[in-house]
């Protein structure tokens, strides 16, 4: 597991071009243009920098699965920032939540979304 934070700014931004290629691609999207693809790669990769930071890279994976999958776009017209963004923070919240029950006793294992946090070097 990639901890943003730790990745290069070049590393970031190929995975992102991967993440949101692949987006548009379970979107139903087969005509979108490279410019397109590399203008949302970058501001992807800009906002999980400065704003998702401490998420792992398969954090963000994971919402845009579930963005794609689940029922979370009640308003989603075409894929775009806002769209991406809405994931990203409804995942972060699943994340947090299930933090919280297994804080509460809850056995980790039976608790979705849960993910021990990472171990730091001293």
């Amino acid at each position: 597991m990639r901890l943003i934070k730790t990745m290069s700014k070049e590393d970031l931004l190929m995975c992102s071009v991967d993440l949101v290629s692949k987006t548009y691609i379970g979107l139903g999207h087969n005509n979108v243009e490279e410019d397109t693809i590399i203008y949302m790669s970058q501001e992807l990769a800009d906002d999980l920098a400065k704003i998702y930071k401490n998420f792992y890279f398969e954090d963000a994976e994971n919402a845009f699965k579930c963005g794609i999958r689940d029922d979370w776009k009640t308003d989603f017209i075409h894929f775009n920032i806002p769209v991406y963004i809405k994931w990203l923070k409804k995942y972060k919240d699943l994340v947090w939540e299930a933090r919280a029950r297994v804080d509460q006793g809850e056995n980790p294992k039976q608790v979705p979304y849960y993910r021990p946090e990472p171990k730091l070097l001293k």
